[in-house]
């Protein structure tokens, strides 16, 4: 049998059409869910038995279910997670309860664009830089690059007394983190940087630049759109605080995703101790890659820089010539109708 996951009553409505009366629909409210089955509390009787075919109407969509039988006098119907029902469900669940987007692929919905449902901030409290180390330690540790009982005065790191250390909340939980490190290549060093003082670094470091280091998303949400919400406000740090460049360091997995937003590779590596002495790689931004989308592919743009550029525009914290609105719009518009495809 299902095993399902408990909705709060009244988020998600609908109705079902009752066959035995002329034009009368009975609403009901879904208050579990499993894969490809919904569990409903109805707000008046129906004489249903298991196995009937019921036209259900549920976020706008009319579907064809079948009903599964009765426990605990909620009724249970099966019904295909398909089309714009799968990532409205899911979007509605994420918005209102805990559940992680890894319980809901798992049911069958669609949940990789969320980043607009979630909140970012900056570490204000002491306690949030606690529940900042227990991240790193969590979401390292699942991928083995480090040991799952590190002590946590360990994960401190020299940089985060001069970095900004942003965080990702799902509700009350802190789910994803990175550090924004303001250094100047002088007597506040970038962690790249002090990482390869004895190697032939060609970068030269000084305060037009961040670097984002310890980036950490838990496993339950990867595989989303959550690393594009977090450079989106990286990147609005950077232009609020006028810098030019982002540097960042990478294992060869995740510079490919940097590498689709506009970052492009150094040429530089080193080994990074605090993770098992994995190779890295070091990888550089300018601000054009959001604001002219430059080394960004052509429908990448819109999806990674074009909310936060937007807003930005619209703050007057940015200016962009005739010239290059026009090519942004072209992007933007390109990005939109290839989705309706």
């Amino acid at each position: 049998m299902n095993t399902f996951l408990k909705i709060p009553t009244n988020l998600i409505h609908g109705t079902i059409k009752d066959e035995s009366r002329y034009r009368h629909f009975s609403p009901f409210s879904v208050v579990g869910i499993a894969k490809n089955s919904l569990q409903l509390y109805l707000f008046n009787s129906m004489e249903l038995k298991e196995g009937d075919i019921i036209t259900v109407k549920i976020l706008g969509m009319v579907l064809s279910a079948e009903v599964g039988g009765e426990s605990n006098d909620l009724l249970i119907v099966k019904v295909e997670f398909i089309k714009r029902l799968r990532w409205e469900i899911s979007h509605i669940l994420i918005q209102h309860t805990q559940f992680t987007p890894k319980d809901l692929t798992d049911l069958g919905l669609s949940c990789r664009k969320i980043k607009s449902y979630l909140d970012y901030g900056l570490v204000k409290t002491e306690e949030e830089y606690q529940q900042v180390l227990k991240l790193r330690r969590q979401t390292y540790s699942q991928v083995n690059k480090m040991e799952a009982d590190r002590p946590l005065n360990k994960l401190k790191y020299f940089f985060d007394e001069y970095s900004d250390i942003l965080i990702v909340r799902h509700g009350n939980t802190i789910i994803g983190t990175a550090a924004i490190i303001y250094a100047n290549g002088k007597d506040k060093l970038f962690e790249v940087q002090k990482l390869m003082m004895n190697q032939n670094d060609t970068l030269e470091y000084n305060d037009s630049m961040i670097e984002v280091a310890a980036l950490c998303i838990l496993k339950e949400y990867r595989r989303t759109d959550i690393l594009h919400g977090v450079f989106e406000n990286i990147f609005f740090q950077m232009m609020e605080n006028k810098k030019t460049h982002i540097i960042a360091s990478s294992d060869s997995t995740l510079a490919k995703t940097y590498k689709m937003i506009g970052f492009r590779n150094t040429g530089s590596y080193f080994i990074q101790p605090k993770y098992n002495d994995l190779q890295m790689q070091v990888l550089i931004v300018n601000k054009n890659a959001a604001l002219k989308a430059q080394g960004v592919g052509f429908l990448y743009w819109w999806p990674i820089w074009g909310q936060v550029v937007t807003h930005m525009k619209s703050q007057s914290i940015v200016k962009i010539g005739h010239y290059d609105r026009i090519k942004l719009l072209a992007r933007e518009l390109a990005y939109k109708f290839v989705k309706t495809l």
